[in-house]
């Protein structure tokens, strides 16, 4: 699989081509309301970012119908992970040493909102299924509740340790079966509620701060979007498909966003014909 493709709006074609971004939505805010939920933590997915395509090379009607408005849209084809990768030294921003990442850590940082592991986004295969233990996964793992909430309540615990962890690893990737047909891969990263300012140096004190953010469920995602950069070159290898129902007005506005910020670009028209 050497493409990927993304059903959208030309007005979103034209802020993809302008500003150079692709935009991942929490998951709060995608089309499948059960994304976010999980078994003991309730919509943990709203610290879960991603940007959701389909491996199907052919036209879909039913991907037409449900992300592009009245099939006016377009749909776009782009390499995989088409993202603009950064290098950072070591002791950059924390890092115990040098890595390339396609996340802006520079603007994350300055914005002080979250933290975000260099490593993401992933690009994953979603798996459909009717299991309620992946499709709504466990999150939590602590050793003991008592100790837990004596840590919260005054940093301190007492005889022994504490363990205790949040994992993201199940989240956003599976979903029912009655969304095979979407064939859908994703780009998806996780974000900690603590901005890297804001978090170093680590003390108990702000530990147990992003914890507290962790565990309340009513607590804000930082952002309701977030935006990846494109590689500089990346819009020379981009294919347009313009919708089965867009009229000559729609298709010559195509036409000029790609003249203007993508001449290599491939243009393309729908082969189905569907009533207008």
């Amino acid at each position: 699989m050497e493409y990927l493709y993304h059903y959208t709006s030309i007005e979103t074609l034209a802020l993809i081509l302008a500003n150079k971004t692709i935009c991942f939505n929490n998951l709060l805010n995608v089309d499948d309301s059960e994304d976010a939920e999980t078994f003991d933590m309730g919509k943990f997915g709203r610290f879960v970012y991603v940007s959701c395509w389909t491996s199907d090379g052919q036209e879909s009607i039913p991907l037409w119908n449900l992300y592009t408005p009245d099939m006016h849209g377009v749909r776009i084809r782009l390499p995989k992970f088409p993202f603009k990768k950064y290098s950072y030294n070591k002791d950059e921003y924390f890092f115990k040493e040098r890595v390339e990442t396609y996340i802006n850590i520079e603007k994350i940082y300055n914005e002080n909102k979250v933290s975000i592991v260099a490593t993401q986004p992933e690009l994953i295969e979603i798996q459909y299924t009717d299991n309620k233990e992946k499709l709504y996964p466990k999150v939590r793992n602590v050793s003991s509740e008592e100790k837990f909430q004596q840590y919260l309540n005054d940093g301190k615990v007492e005889n022994g340790k504490l363990d205790l962890t949040y994992s993201f690893a199940e989240i956003g990737r599976y979903k029912r079966e009655e969304w095979e047909f979407q064939k859908e891969w994703r780009y998806i990263y996780s974000v900690s509620p603590m901005g890297l300012k804001e978090s170093n140096p680590p003390t108990i004190d702000k530990q147990r701060e992003l914890i507290r953010r962790i565990e309340n469920k009513d607590y804000e995602p930082p952002y309701s979007r977030m935006f990846l950069d494109l590689d500089d070159d990346v819009l020379e290898n981009i294919e347009v498909l313009c919708g089965p129902r867009m009229n000559d007005a729609e298709k010559i506005i195509v036409k000029a966003l790609l003249k203007e910020y993508c001449p290599d670009g491939i243009y393309k028209e729908s082969k189905l014909k569907i009533r207008k």
